[in-house]
């Protein structure tokens, strides 16, 4: 009896471990400019091959004080707290190009959003990486990830498998 009790202690344990990550797509990213209107200067679309990752292109060149973001909606975060936020990237081309900030924000009211992450790493690698920022809040509202991106044109900024740890 006492083994029976054990596996179901180590089986609820392992279970509540797991659901400590919740994993996303890019795959509903949305360029925005300067104070949120959008932007034709930063395009979005679908990276093949994995097909639910997302390439960042620009045909213009995208400077630091340009302030061109890519918006991703983590839809489906529940109340809790999150504590580690890990995106995974890739930087392909000519060099130059980056995500140099990483902000995680909320919103509840319509018309207003709190940033409750703001990560001012670059991230540059050029070989396929993930990148975790602790985050170490409690979910008020709906929440977006927001990546400031730097980019020459030609270059591709690959973002891949994003997840919110527990």
């Amino acid at each position: 009896m006492k083994k029976f009790f054990f596996a179901l202690a180590l089986t609820l344990t392992f279970g509540s471990l797991m659901a400590q990550n919740q994993f996303f797509s890019p795959l509903n990213a949305v360029p925005v400019g300067p104070n949120g209107p959008a932007s034709n200067k930063a395009r979005v679309m679908a990276y093949c091959c994995p097909s639910d990752a997302i390439e960042i292109t620009a045909g213009v060149p995208i400077g630091e004080s340009d302030f061109q973001w890519i918006n991703i909606p983590l839809n489906g975060i529940n109340a809790g707290i999150i504590n580690r936020l890990v995106v995974c990237y890739q930087v392909l081309g000519a060099g130059g190009s980056y995500i140099s900030q990483t902000r995680l924000a909320e919103m509840s009211a319509p018309n207003s959003a709190v940033v409750k992450v703001d990560d001012a790493t670059d991230l540059n690698s050029t070989s396929a990486t993930c990148y975790a920022t602790k985050a170490g809040y409690v979910v008020g509202g709906t929440t977006t990830l927001s990546l400031k991106v730097v980019l020459k044109p030609g270059d591709k900024i690959i973002i891949g498998g994003i997840s919110v740890i527990r």
